[in-house]
């Protein structure tokens, strides 16, 4: 894996668009740029791993109470478990898959999502700064051809069914690896050797510059999850992240100067 270490949101801009100028890349954003893992949910739950031997069957077992619990509440039913993986995933449950999309600010997004105190203050960034992990992968999975996604012997990227307005609002698709215990890079460039995951870097302040350029920018809340949820989100985060009636923010993007915006 390359570490590309980034200064500043335009810096984040020139590297998409110098070096990501392609549409077969993927991105995963992800808070804490230091501890975090590229290790599924499901393989990051201490009792499954104590018993291995049973992981297999007890994550089968996870996803069909899942169904049967949910079956009543849906609309429209998936209709393979490449779709009910992905119907979990999106509402929480540890599964195999791990989130990626296709855009790059939408990463960037995850990697200083707007979190809030009781005080309705925004919480700090991450003081290990964040990360966006990117990969160039062409060769997708065809889900038709794969029926059993636990039984999928290598690691491979497949986009869902738009069974949620927010899969499809922020570009998403998803990872599937054999060993959801492992972390995903390690068997994917033994896989495809001349594909190199590369992770781009960054520190608590350039967090918080991109999270309030983002804002301005409208990659947010209210856009990437379009329900009550999000609006929700999204306004308090304008209390917040807005000044409504100041000509400067205290937190404007350093790259926003009197030269630029008289």
């Amino acid at each position: 894996m390359d570490i590309i270490e980034i200064n500043s949101f335009l810096e984040l801009v020139e590297r998409v668009t110098k070096s990501y100028n392609c549409g077969h890349w993927v991105f995963r954003g992800v808070p804490d740029g230091q501890n975090h893992k590229l290790i599924p949910s499901v393989g990051r739950l201490k009792k499954f791993k104590e018993d291995y031997i049973d992981f297999r069957l007890n994550e089968e077992e996870l996803l069909n109470k899942f169904k049967l619990r949910s079956f009543g509440q849906l609309k429209h039913h998936p209709n393979d478990n490449w779709e009910w993986l992905t119907l979990a995933q999106h509402h929480g449950l540890p599964t195999r898959l791990l989130d990626w999309t296709t855009s790059p600010l939408v990463a960037a997004f995850f990697s200083t999502k707007p979190e809030f105190e009781g005080d309705g203050e925004l919480k700090e960034c991450c003081l290990n700064g964040g990360a966006i992990y990117a990969i160039h992968f062409c060769e997708y999975i065809d889900t038709d051809d794969f029926p059993n996604p636990f039984e999928y012997k290598q690691h491979g990227f497949f986009y869902p069914p738009h069974i949620s307005e927010r899969v499809s609002g922020q570009s998403g698709l998803f990872s599937v690896q054999p060993d959801p215990t492992e972390e995903f890079q390690i068997g994917y460039e033994k896989q495809f050797e001349l594909e190199i995951i590369e992770k781009i870097i960054f520190s608590q302040e350039v967090a918080k510059e991109i999270r309030q350029a983002l804002y301005f920018l409208g990659i947010r809340q209210g856009n990437l999850f379009p329900d009550l949820d999000g609006f929700a989100s999204d306004l308090k985060s304008q209390i917040v992240l807005a000044d409504c009636h100041g000509r400067h923010n205290k937190w404007m993007p350093s790259f926003q100067n009197e030269a630029e915006f008289p």
